[in-house]
């Protein structure tokens, strides 16, 4: 008798011997473009060095195991599939959940972006049974994004951030999580502000760690919109504002060529390791804390999985999402039934002062934390800080609210 897809179902990765053995001889058999030669410091202008993707390849070639990496990730995480209705869609989504077994623990619903993928929970996990019994304890959620790694593609274009979130929002429900806060950051601060606008009673709190706000209205917040055209920010927020349009303007390429021909990239990346490999180091490199080294095998299993897909999806999403993203989200303020939490990095790429985020961004702005290192990964480069501000986030929630989150579920 087939499974019933309308429950969720145990999920483990599998993946065939051809597939793997195809991969390998890609690899084996990677052609590495000589770079030109850069003054020092400026070795990432162009793209990734040679010498660091012939680095990786190297390692791929000689220390990467796959197969000892499907077994971590199947023993390390509880991952399921469910079909997910979402309008003439059907969604056969990946999903991690893992349960705590503490009575008042909390639902956690945690999203994420690209480059990223479903593994960056894995430091969350621990948060289901706290050393500290007094700390809070949750149950994590981790969906992937549909048409990402395992969740399956949309099949029609129009697949926007509001129609992820109501499938998230749905699996939510579908677990038994009639109220639950979200974490996220990339593309997951966007998915999770789209379920903060759609379903306030049920999402009751979002954190986020990176924030992004339109200019405030002229005509219901003229004196903070005058603070902002005349850039009366402290030194941090303006290096801060600056890194964020350093990113708009010149590292940006990826998502116009994402948004516009996902279909044709798609075929060069997933057709080829290397090409997918570098264009995903590339990324990381500008997210991170200068200072921060990744790890050879985490860059080579995030590659891995996208190829895996077989989908063009996780280049579409920039374009079929983007293009409405200032409608569906950026220029509508989170209600003030919906608590808002920030955790605000230096090396990420999305940034707006609280003064700027009171007046275009939520109504209910009850944590709000600005760090003094780390960028747009936060639950890969500090872990432990992340932790300690959703944590702080959820003290910061109305004793009604922590009480609903406990007992409602």
């Amino acid at each position: 008798m087939a499974a019933n897809t309308n429950v969720p179902q145990s999920f483990k990765i599998a993946i065939s011997d051809s597939k793997l053995d195809w991969v390998t001889q890609r690899v084996q058999t990677s052609l590495v473009i000589p770079d030109v030669e850069h003054a020092g410091g400026k070795e990432w202008d162009d793209g990734a060095p040679s010498a660091t993707i012939q680095e990786l390849i190297d390692y791929w070639k000689n220390n990467y195991d796959w197969r000892k990496v499907e077994a971590r990730i199947n023993s390390t995480f509880n991952m399921f599939t469910v079909d997910i209705p979402e309008g003439d869609e059907v969604i056969n989504l990946h999903f991690v959940h893992h349960r705590s077994e503490r009575p008042d623990a909390i639902p956690l619903l945690f999203a994420h972006g690209w480059p990223g993928n479903f593994t960056e929970v894995e430091s969350l996990l621990s948060l289901t049974a706290p050393e500290d019994p007094t700390q809070q304890a949750f149950h994590i959620v981790a969906p992937t994004i549909p048409g990402f790694i395992f969740s399956s593609s949309p099949k029609a274009p129009g697949f926007t951030i509001l129609r992820v979130g109501s499938v998230y929002h749905q699996l939510m429900l579908k677990l038994g999580y009639k109220r639950y806060i979200g974490q996220g950051g990339d593309w997951g601060s966007m998915i999770l502000r789209g379920v903060a606008l759609s379903y306030p009673d049920s999402c009751v709190g979002i954190h986020l760690n990176m924030v992004a706000a339109l200019p405030p209205k002229p005509l219901q917040h003229p004196i903070t919109l005058f603070w902002l055209a005349l850039r009366w920010f402290t030194a941090e927020e303006k290096k801060r504002v600056s890194r964020m349009q350093w990113w708009l303007k010149d590292e940006n390429g990826f998502s116009r060529i994402q948004g516009t021909k996902p279909q044709t990239i798609s075929y060069a990346l997933l057709d080829s390791p290397v090409g997918m490999l570098a264009w995903i180091r590339e990324k990381m490199e500008g997210l991170k804390e200068p200072s921060y080294v990744w790890d050879k095998d985490l860059v080579i299993t995030w590659t891995m999985l996208y190829l895996l897909s077989e989908s063009s999806w996780h280049a579409r999403i920039y374009k079929e999402a983007a293009p409405v993203l200032k409608t569906e989200i950026l220029e509508k303020k989170i209600p003030s039934k919906v608590a808002f939490g920030a955790s605000c990095f230096p090396y990420d790429v999305g940034y707006a002062p609280l003064w700027w985020a009171k007046v275009s961004l939520a109504e209910n702005i009850v944590f709000w934390k600005e760090h003094s290192h780390s960028g747009h990964f936060p639950s890969v480069e500090c872990p432990d800080e992340l932790k300690s501000d959703i944590w702080a986030f959820v003290g910061s929630l109305s004793k009604e609210t922590r009480d609903a989150l406990q007992s409602g579920n």
